[in-house]
């Protein structure tokens, strides 16, 4: 009777711990899976841990998000979210079937450009309203401030007290707008050796965008005459992807893939990219040779679909490499 005692007390001790890990989730509002696992409907997004890149292949997978159909084209696809670019990735990278290496990174990054384009596609939605408000009768206050508030985003305005011209709304309208999803996924690819380079294991750094300060990755082989530099860090991939849009959106090096985006707009044609990369001469020093380079990776790797694709409407999935 003692011993059934000791074990009733357990038990109830042990429900008592399940209970409170419940109501801790509960408040996160999120779940986190050990995968695989029950789906529950109330949280917002859904969590999976993973340990290797079989996990993360069958995660896809149970999305319908496999090789095969990624390479048939897909009308769309589930919001997958990578936390981070796993230390073991390079190592695993190398164990793998090319075919394999590259599938993986591409349906991930595929998910991170339409996530990140149909961020900037929300702006531009209201940017078109607000603006096409104006002529009726004006803005109201709370419109104008989120206007103001998005052209020191977009560097249209240097300093929040300067006028907003109709010039600049203008300007505005040319740079609040996404970039296409085949360009985004062939040049992360490119410039981060499908993950593996030490910019991206380091710091998410997908794209190789140059920063200066402490806070960098520096390269092995510095150039001083060209200062404190090094490769920007991230947060995550998707934070690194957005920086990569923001930069096309804003730097003046890159205001012929506005003026030819913009022009596609006005003649109703679609935003592809094939055609807007052939305005990336200054993107890289190689130059033409480097356009070739991404129209070849998109070409090879059939990712001309993507550019009309969409995001799933589901919860987000986030996948978090254990290192």
């Amino acid at each position: 009777m003692f011993r059934n005692v000791l074990l009733s007390s357990g038990y109830y001790r042990l429900l008592h711990i399940l209970l409170f890990i419940a109501v801790v989730y509960m408040i996160q509002g999120c779940e986190e899976r050990r995968h695989p696992q029950t789906k529950s409907e109330k949280a917002p997004f859904i969590r999976y841990r993973v340990e290797s890149y079989r996990q993360t292949l069958d995660i896809l997978d149970r999305l319908g998000y496999s090789e095969a159909a990624f390479k048939k084209g897909m009308k769309e696809i589930p919001p997958v979210i990578l936390t981070k670019i796993s230390n073991r990735w390079r190592k695993e990278a190398r164990t793998l079937p090319l075919s394999l290496k590259k599938s993986l990174f591409l349906r991930l990054m595929a998910s991170g450009a339409l996530i990140a384009d149909a961020e900037v596609a929300r702006k531009r939605k209201k940017l078109l309203q607000i603006l096409a408000e104006m002529p009726k009768g004006g803005i109201t206050p709370k419109e104008s401030r989120w206007l103001r508030r998005l052209a020191l985003e977009y560097r249209v305005l240097k300093h929040p007290d300067d006028p907003l011209t109709p010039a600049d709304l203008r300007t505005l309208k040319r740079r609040v707008d996404i970039v296409p999803a085949s360009m985004i996924v062939a040049q992360s690819a490119i410039e981060s050796g499908w993950g593996t380079s030490r910019f991206a294991r380091e710091g998410n750094a997908l794209f190789g965008q140059w920063a200066y300060g402490p806070e960098t990755i520096r390269p092995k082989d510095p150039r001083p005459q060209l200062g404190d530099y090094g490769l920007r860090r991230f947060k995550t991939p998707l934070d690194s992807i957005r920086a990569y849009i923001h930069n096309l959106n804003t730097y003046p090096a890159y205001r012929a893939f506005r003026d030819l985006r913009a022009k596609l707009r006005a003649e109703g044609k679609p935003l592809t990219g094939i055609r807007l990369v052939q305005t990336l001469d200054h993107y890289s020093e190689e130059g033409d040779a480097y356009i070739q380079k991404v129209i070849r990776l998109i070409k090879a790797n059939h990712l001309q679909w993507l550019d009309f694709a969409k995001l799933k409407k589901m919860k987000p999935i986030y996948i978090y490499p254990d290192r």
